[in-house]
C-alpha cells in the first residue's frame, strides 16, 4: 500500500449520524431509555473521518437500530466544541484536547467512545521547495487547519521530534480543510501543510507534492465521540445506539474491506475504487475494537498536549475524561 494511505481522519465530507429513537413516553424526549430528537453530530466535511461514523450510516445499521441522522459540517475543532457547548449540536466527532480543554473551563464534555487511535493528519509539502525532512521547515511558513486542533498539535509534534521550536522557527498560519487547504498550498502560499485523506491523495497525484512528515503508527487518542454529560443523562438510549453502530460497523468492515468499501461509495468521493479501498482498509484499522484505548495511550495523549503547549497543566484523572459505560460490553461482530 503506498505510505500515503496510512493516514486517515476527520478532515471529512461525511454525512454523518445523529440519532433519533421513537420516543417512549412524552414528546419531551428526555427518559433514559428513549430519545424524540435528532442527534445532531458535528463533523468535518472535506475527508473521510471517522470512518466508524460514516459505515454506520453508509451500511444501514444505524438505520435498522432505529437512528436517525442530521450531519452538521464543522470547519475547525475549536468552533464546532463551542457549538456543542452553546447547545447547537449533540455530539461532535473530534479529538481529546477539546473535551480536555473544556473541562479544564468547568464545562462537563466526556468521552463516550473513541473511534480512531492513530495520527490521521501528514505533512505534504511542495516538492519545488525542496524540502527533504521537517528541518528544512526553519524559517518558512506552514499550514494547519486552525489553532488549537489536532493538526496544530501534530504539526508541533514534527516540528520539536526535529529539533525546532514551533514558536520561533516557523511561521504557522490557517490554512482550514479541503479545498482551502488545497488552494493554500497549490498557490505557493505556504510550502507545506498538514492534510488528510483523501486530499493528501488528491494532492500527490498531481506530482507536484511529497508527503514531508506522517506517524501512521503513533498510538493517541485522534477521534471520539464527545457530548455534554447533562445531554447525554437525557439521551443514553440514543447514545448507546449510536456508540453500538459504529462498533458493529467496523468490526463488519474489517471483516469484509470490499463491503465497506462499497458502502463509503454512497459518500461521492472523487477518487477511484482502488484508492477508496485503500482508505477505507487503512482507515478502519485505527478503529479499536472496543471502541476503548488503554490508559496508556490516554495518558500520552494528554502528556503530548502539554508537550506541545495546548494544555498547561496535566490531565485529570481519566474517570473525569472518559466514560465508557455506554459501549457494547464486547466487541461487535
Amino acid at each position: 500500500m503506498p505510505h500515503s494511505y496510512r493516514s486517515i481522519r476527520l478532515t471529512a465530507a461525511l454525512a454523518v449520524v445523529a440519532i433519533v429513537l421513537a420516543a417512549c413516553g412524552s414528546g419531551s424526549g428526555s427518559s433514559a431509555g428513549g430519545d424524540s430528537k435528532t442527534l445532531r453530530v458535528e463533523l468535518f466535511c472535506s475527508g473521510v473521518a471517522p470512518i466508524a461514523a460514516e459505515l454506520a450510516i453508509d451500511s444501514g445499521i444505524a438505520a435498522q437500530k432505529g437512528l436517525k441522522i442530521k450531519p452538521m459540517c464543522v470547519s475547525n475543532g475549536s468552533a464546532a466544541t463551542q457549538a456543542l457547548i452553546g447547545g447547537s449540536a449533540d455530539v461532535f466527532m473530534g479529538d481529546i484536547g477539546h473535551v480536555i480543554l473544556a473541562r479544564k473551563k468547568g464545562v462537563k464534555l466526556r468521552a463516550y467512545g473513541v473511534v480512531n487511535d492513530r495520527f490521521s493528519y501528514e505533512l505534504v509539502a511542495r516538492k519545488d521547495a525542496g524540502l527533504t525532512s521537517v528541518k528544512d521547515l526553519k524559517g518558512k511558513k506552514v499550514a494547519i487547519t486552525a489553532p488549537g486542533t489536532l493538526s496544530d498539535t501534530e504539526m508541533k509534534k514534527a516540528a520539536m521530534d526535529a529539533g525546532l521550536n514551533p514558536r520561533t522557527d516557523l511561521t504557522i498560519i490557517n490554512g482550514g480543510a479541503g479545498a482551502t487547504m488545497q488552494a493554500a498550498l497549490g498557490g505557493g502560499r505556504v510550502v507545506a501543510g498538514m492534510t488528510s485523506q483523501p486530499d493528501s491523495l488528491q494532492l500527490l497525484k498531481t506530482g507536484r507534492f511529497q508527503v514531508l512528515w506522517q506517524e501512521p503508527d503513533y498510538r493517541y487518542v485522534d477521534i471520539l465521540a464527545m457530548a455534554k454529560q447533562d445531554w447525554v443523562a437525557g439521551h443514553t438510549g440514543a447514545m448507546r445506539t449510536f456508540l453500538a453502530s459504529m462498533s458493529e460497523a467496523s468490526a463488519q468492515a474489517k471483516a469484509d474491506p470490499a463491503r465497506a468499501t462499497t458502502w463509503m461509495k454512497k459518500q461521492g468521493y472523487k477518487i477511484s475504487d482502488a484508492d477508496l479501498a485503500a482508505i477505507v482498509k487503512e482507515g478502519v484499522r485505527s478503529v479499536p475494537a472496543d471502541l476503548r484505548v488503554p490508559d496508556q495511550v490516554a495518558n500520552s495523549s494528554a502528556d503530548l498536549l502539554v508537550r506541545t503547549g495546548l494544555l498547561t497543566r496535566p490531565l485529570p484523572p481519566n474517570q473525569d475524561v472518559y466514560d465508557y459505560s455506554l459501549l457494547p460490553s464486547k466487541p461487535a461482530g
